[in-house]
């Protein structure tokens, strides 16, 4: 199957799908290899606006190939930080064993060179309650997010932090935060992400659920599964923000061809992309 996601009735670049983004052509400084699982592209992008990206847990759109005809290949990536003097992003790449278009675009990829992105979309915070700690549930692919989070803590806020992942420096290299436990979940090469159940183990062991707000990112059948517990233990819509990022053995390309389906159906019914943010198909 194609790697292109086609876009026939342009919903893609209508007003209530592009919102305050826009697209722009962002120039490569750096590439550099912080951590063993990651690459992190320094990328200055010209007008950056601070009050635009400094918002935490933003996300972008890259366009990684461009075939001859059709829309370009893109993937969705997280900010990890912006420096609003230089007005450059840094965005990390978890890599993969795999021919992906993303992989082949980042190991071409050189300082100096340009590539378009769409952007920014302000992506789900943890819904900080007064009163209430927050909880954080990650795999590799949302430390990205975390970091972007625990920066812009808010002070005097208590809260948790698991993450599943398999690569101890990335975590260990997560802000610390006064009055936030990190629990670090270590995956050795044998136990892909996505299949240790660790993060619902952890969640089940929360105690006083109604206690919590709760943000949690990583593979879709398992966020599923978090959600519907916490759900079944009645936990309010407005306390639980849940983000499947990826699904096993399904390509990028496909979840965005469900997404822009599932977006369209919420179209055609008079909805708009807040509506169905909550879902598993979330735009």
């Amino acid at each position: 199957m194609t790697e292109q996601v086609e876009d026939p009735n342009g919903v893609l670049s209508g007003e209530d799908h592009m919102r305050d983004m826009e697209r722009v052509q962002m120039s490569l400084c750096e590439i550099s290899r912080p951590f063993p699982s990651m690459i992190r592209v320094t990328g200055r992008i010209p007008g950056a606006a601070p009050a635009q990206w400094t918002v935490p847990n933003l996300a972008v759109r890259l366009e990684v190939e461009t075939p001859q005809t059709g829309r370009p290949i893109s993937r969705i990536y997280t900010i990890r930080s912006f420096d609003a003097e230089a007005g450059t992003v840094d965005i990390d790449f978890v890599l993969h064993d795999d021919d992906s278009p993303a992989m082949r675009w980042l190991n071409m990829a050189r300082p100096g060179d340009t590539v378009w992105l769409t952007g920014p979309r302000p992506h789900f915070v943890p819904p900080f309650t007064p009163g209430k700690r927050a909880a954080l549930f990650a795999d590799d692919t949302a430390i990205p997010a975390v970091h972007a989070i625990l920066e812009a803590w808010p002070d005097g806020t208590l809260g948790a932090v698991w993450i599943d992942g398999g690569d101890r420096a990335a975590m260990e290299a997560l802000p610390r935060v006064a009055g936030v436990e990190r629990y670090f979940m270590l995956r050795d090469a044998a136990c892909p992400a996505g299949t240790t159940d660790r993060l619902i183990s952890a969640a089940k062991a929360l105690e006083d659920p109604a206690d919590w707000t709760i943000w949690a990112a990583g593979e879709r059948e398992e966020m599923r599964r978090l959600r519907q517990y916490f759900r079944a233990m009645n936990m309010p819509r407005e306390a639980l923000q849940v983000l499947g990022y990826w699904k096993r053995g399904t390509s990028s390309s496909e979840l965005d061809r469900r997404r822009l389906a599932a977006y369209e159906a919420a179209l055609a019914k008079g909805l708009r992309m807040e509506d169905m943010m909550d879902s598993d198909e979330a735009v």
